[in-house]
């Protein structure tokens, strides 16, 4: 009797170590795995509402940086669908021309009416990229992360949990054809593909042919050769955790 319960003892025991094995292999092949934060800014619901199959198509999670007082509909959606709600002010206020009085009502405030509605914002991004190191110093008080706009740095994951990260537009009016877009793409996806742990941050606004969008095409392209290369979509939020 007590060898059969030895026996059972020890083939628990192996099954144990087997599935903690393999958790731990799962984890680091998680944090090596490279990949992509897509964000969107301001406010454009119905057009992103009516990509959330394509996104879905492509397990592609989103962040998406609201111009907001308090959480919409669309909010409660995008949550449900796995993405993010983060923050870019109340009205899209460039906070470097704004007293520190000012800042706080449109950037930490708000805070936390979305907390009361199920909403933990983590992570925020600067209007028109204008930020300051006392900007920096004053909304990490209140957030892990804020973003900035118009430059492209590739950052190790760890970098995400705190402090403030670059980001570049994929706004239509910064590419002078598909094809220029296409080879930049290109360049930066093979260089996360080779790679360890390492994440581009993207972002536009509105999905369309305007300046201040980035087109269907554009973005499908994104989408299709990050995930033929094996690449991840992450949000911000989801990396602050790890």
């Amino acid at each position: 009797m007590k060898k059969k319960l030895l026996t059972g003892f020890m083939a628990a025991a192996v099954a144990a170590a087997a599935i903690l094995g393999g958790i731990k292999i799962y984890r680091i092949h998680q944090m090596n795995q490279s990949g992509i934060l897509l964000a969107f800014d301001d406010y454009c619901a119905e057009e992103w509402e009516e990509h959330f199959d394509l996104f879905s198509e492509y397990d592609a999670k989103v962040t998406f940086f609201v111009n907001l007082s308090e959480p919409t509909d669309f909010c409660y959606h995008a949550d449900k669908e796995g993405h993010e709600i983060a923050f870019h002010t109340v009205g899209h206020v460039r906070l470097t021309e704004v007293s520190d009085e000012e800042v706080y009502a449109q950037a930490i405030a708000p805070l936390e009416v979305f907390r009361e509605k199920g909403f933990e914002i983590t992570t925020f991004a600067y209007p028109y990229g204008a930020k300051s190191d006392h900007l920096d110093a004053m909304l990490l008080e209140h957030y892990n992360v804020v973003r900035g706009a118009l430059a492209l740095e590739l950052h190790g994951k760890h970098e995400l949990r705190k402090g403030f990260v670059d980001s570049m537009s994929l706004d239509n009016v910064n590419f002078e054809s598909q094809e220029a877009y296409e080879e930049q793409i290109i360049a930066i996806l093979n260089e996360l593909k080779g790679g360890k742990g390492r994440v581009a941050s993207f972002y536009s606004h509105a999905i369309g042919e305007g300046e201040w969008c980035v087109s269907d095409e554009k973005l499908e392209f994104l989408l299709e050769k990050a995930k033929e290369m094996g690449l991840q979509f992450y949000t911000f939020q989801e990396l602050q955790y790890w």
